[in-house]
């Protein structure tokens, strides 16, 4: 007798279709730029949404071509192939027509970040499946990309200034950590593992930044915790849950 096929609930499909990552980074640049005092350009986060929208939707589709299986969302990735492809053709033809509304130096460094990220892909994809995962090293690559994206407004801000790198590397970390901690609740992957690490790098990271930001951080740092206590061992309400904590900023500038 065939197994019944378990519905997808309506609250994971933003998740399936990777729409929760450009609203975080989008948040996110319009939170850091606000701090900083960075002029942001609404095209500009329209962009980022729909890059990152973009990237996530071509890896889960080249994943899915290649057979990858290992989590839900590959799986749900390999039976909607069609729809991906459709998705991701109509989001980088916006991409085009969004870039002619940015200024010249949002291009120039936006492409400079699309460098690293173009190398992450042929990397991930040109090596065997799962040899990143392994080593936790795509996680990585995934919080530095996803940092540098958001970061794009600070990098092409006309006065050259540092002050906003403790927050970036820290939002990074955040990211990787996320990612970290997805992982093991997938795999149920027991404790904290090599996360409590990456946890004192953003604590301490948190303290040479303003003091709304360090609220994020930490917030958010806070809440992951929260869900890996609390549900970790339903993978997809935490999963879920791992990228809503991640607004925290919205609720950080609501009460400023």
């Amino acid at each position: 007798m065939n197994e019944p096929i378990e519905r997808t609930p309506w609250w994971l499909v933003p998740n399936l279709l990777a729409l929760d990552a450009p609203f975080v980074a989008v948040v996110w640049q319009r939170f850091l730029a606000s701090r900083f005092d960075v002029p942001l350009y609404f095209p500009i986060s329209v962009t980022l949404a729909l890059v990152v929208w973009s990237i996530y939707l071509l890896d889960r589709s080249w994943d899915a071509r290649r057979g990858e299986s290992r989590t839900e969302r590959h799986r749900w990735a390999g039976a909607n192939r069609a729809l991906l492809q459709v998705l991701v053709a109509v989001s980088s033809l916006t991409v085009l027509v969004a870039i002619g509304f940015l200024p010249m130096r949002v291009v120039e460094m936006g492409a400079i970040v699309a460098a690293g990220i173009a190398g992450y892909l042929a990397l991930v994809h040109l090596l065997a499946p799962g040899t990143l995962a392994k080593t936790g090293f795509k996680e990585l690559l995934v919080g530095i990309g996803f940092a540098a994206g958001v970061a794009v407004p600070l990098l092409a801000s006309p006065a050259f200034r540092l002050d906003w790198l403790p927050a970036v590397v820290a939002f990074g970390v955040v990211c990787w950590l996320n990612c970290r901690l997805i992982d093991r609740w997938e795999y149920a992957k027991p404790g904290l593992g090599e996360c409590w690490w990456l946890i004192l790098v953003v604590t301490i990271l948190s303290a040479a930044t303003p003091g709304p930001i360090a609220l994020a951080l930490v917030g958010s740092l806070a809440l992951l915790l929260v869900v890996h206590v609390a549900v970790r061992e339903r993978p997809r309400v935490a999963r879920v849950l791992a990228d809503a904590v991640l607004i925290l900023p919205l609720a950080v500038e609501a009460a400023l």
